[in-house]
This record gives C-alpha cells, structure tokens and sequence, in this order.
C-alpha cells in the first residue's frame, strides 16, 4: 500500500513538472514569434530573408543588398530586440529576487530607490556631457554615471540598515528615504538645467531601447549570464528562504549571507538594466507574479519562467511603441505603465487576503 502511494505521489510530481516544461517551451515560442514581429514593425519593412542575407553578408559580401538594409537590420532592429530581451531578463529577475527578500508582492526592483538614484547620476552626466562634441562618449558617461549611482543607493540603504539592526523592515524604509532624496535632487537638476537638455532628461527617466549598442548588449549578457547562474545555484535556499526567516535558518539556511547575496544580484541587474535603459516600469513586479501563477513557487521554474516572461513582455511594450507613433520614439516606459497598470490593479483586488 505505501509503495502504491509513492507510486503515485512521484507520478504526480513528474507529471506536474512536465507541465511546467511544457509551458517554458510555449514561452519560448511566444518569443521567437514576438522577435519575428519586431523585426517587421517600423518605418522600414523587414522581412525574414532579409535578415539572413545581412547575416551572411557578414561572411560573405552580398551585392544586391543595399547599405540602408545593412544599416537597419544591424543597427536599428536587432540591437533593439537583443537590448529589449536582456533588460527584461534583468528586471524579471531583479524582481524576483526582491519579492522573495521582502515577501512582498508588491514589490519591485526599484523599491530600494536604485532608479532613482540612477536617474540622478544620469541627469548629472547629462548636464556635464552637455560641452562633448562626441556623442557616443556622451553616452557611457550617462551609462557609468547611472550605475554608480545605482550601486551607490544601494550601498547606503546596506549601511542604514546595519545601523538599524540590519531588518528587513529597517533596509525597506532606508530605501524609501534615500529614494525620495535623489527624487529631490533630480527635481533640482530639471529645475536649473538648461531648457535644451531638459526633453533629454525626461526621455531616458521614460526608458528606452532605441540606442542600444552591441558593446552595451554584451555587457547586459555578461551580467544576465552571471547573476542567472548564481541564481539558479542558490535555487534551493531560494526556496526556503521564501518561508520566512526562522524556518530558513532552522532548515540551516544562511539567511542574512543569502539576503546580501540576493541584494547584491538585484543591485547588478537593475543598475546595468537602467545604466543602458533608462527607468522601465512594472516589468520587474509583472514578469515574477506572471512566472509565479504560471509554474508556482520553486525557484527552479520561476527564474527561467520570470526570464522570459519580462523578455516577452518588454518585447511586445517595443513593438507597440513603434506602432503606436511613427513620427516619432515613443519611450517604452509609457507602454510597460499602460500595460503593467492594470495587472497592478487586478492583483491588489484579486491577491488582498494573501496581502
């Protein structure tokens, strides 16, 4: 009789962990088929063919293909789509970790106050790049001032809440004040710029992809690759971390060892996510809750889910941008608001008891 219910109880386990394979691999799916929509959305149509002539063109010199061609798929389409898949990876997973720390659905990558200390450090570069003939060096001044200044926030709100006891709850309100202090300052800096730099400023606190370099997509892999395998080495104590703190270090967790390592993770993602991105909203507290309804709660499942839920949603939030205005770039912070919004709303009304 115990051995029938083993039987069973393994069947059911690998039945349901095919299910969730299978829903990874529709993922998947869903976002192969939103990069061959990227591809064609824009003012220049591009299809398939055309791709992978330019991609052979790389080895192999293709006359009939022209230089516009050249330009748009190599430079335009498929910097934005790798750009898109990687920040949404980057925040998904941010999400995920801070939501696990927290225990707090509502929480996101930016609740410690890491976008707003980046946007101060990209409104102050912006200001001192405003003499440089050169743009790209504009550009990685912008992106190594913002993820200084990430990394900064972060390390001051480490330091508050050592002071404080080093609670959960103490490094949660450290967050909320050092967030509003660089709000101030970014306030301040709108207020005394330069009239010329201020559609600059406003631009990159919307967020957007259409500036992607490669140099800038392969330092976003770098960190994806990275912070993803620690993640999934530590999927375990993930786990049981989400239990709550006593049970975790009285299943031999190293609990506050983890927490830093998880800050540490979430720190990197979201200041090189908003170093190359500008602030993108709501994909870092919809992917997770997304990744969570679809393959429940182990750590296993959810980072490769949370993974490509954020890739597909940022992907889509791309596209509509380009579809929604044509005349001009639409930052992709206000579709990912439009779209996020709602789901925000749902899940206060239909999540409040778990709340």
């Amino acid at each position: 009789m115990a051995d029938q219910q083993i039987k069973k109880l393994k069947e059911e386990y690998f039945g349901v962990n095919r299910k969730k394979r299978l829903l990874l691999a529709g993922l998947i799916i869903a976002v192969i088929l939103a990069i061959f929509w990227s591809l064609n959305v824009g003012p220049a149509k591009v299809n398939l063919k055309t791709v992978g002539a330019v991609l052979c063109d790389l080895f192999e010199k293709n006359e009939a293909l022209t230089n516009g061609e050249r330009v748009v798929v190599l430079r335009v389409r498929l910097p934005r789509i790798a750009a898109s898949i990687l920040v949404g990876i980057l925040l998904a997973n941010s999400g995920l970790l801070m939501q696990g720390i927290f225990q707090n659905p509502l929480v996101s990558p930016y609740t410690l106050g890491v976008s707003n200390g980046a946007s101060f450090g990209a409104s102050l570069a912006i200001v001192i790049s405003a003499g440089m003939s050169s743009i790209t060096a504009s550009n990685q001044l912008v992106s190594l001032f913002a993820f200084g200044f990430a990394a900064l926030t972060m390390y001051l709100v480490q330091i508050i809440g050592k002071v404080a006891k080093d609670s959960t709850k103490s490094l949660l309100l450290a967050g909320v004040a050092i967030s509003h202090l660089f709000s101030s300052l970014v306030s301040f800096i709108k207020y005394v710029v330069d009239i010329e730099k201020l559609p600059e400023l406003v631009f990159w606190q919307m967020g957007s992809v259409s500036d992607a370099t490669w140099p800038q997509i392969a330092l976003m892999l770098g960190a994806a690759i990275a912070s993803l395998s620690i993640m999934a080495f530590f999927a375990w104590d993930l786990n049981v971390m989400a239990t709550g703190e006593e049970s975790a270090i009285s299943l031999g967790v190293n609990y506050k060892r983890l927490r830093r390592i998880a800050f540490l993770l979430s720190t990197l993602m979201t200041g090189v996510a908003v170093a190359f991105a500008g602030t993108i909203g709501f994909v870092g507290m919809v992917a997770p809750h997304i990744a969570r309804m679809l393959v429940g709660n182990d750590y296993r499942y959810m980072i490769p889910a949370a993974s490509i839920c954020g890739a597909l949603l940022l992907l889509t939030a791309d596209s509509l941008s380009r579809m929604l205005v044509t005349k001009i770039a639409l930052p992709i912070g206000v579709i990912t608001s439009i779209i996020g919004v709602p789901f925000f709303i749902w899940l206060i009304i239909h999540k409040r008891k778990e709340f």
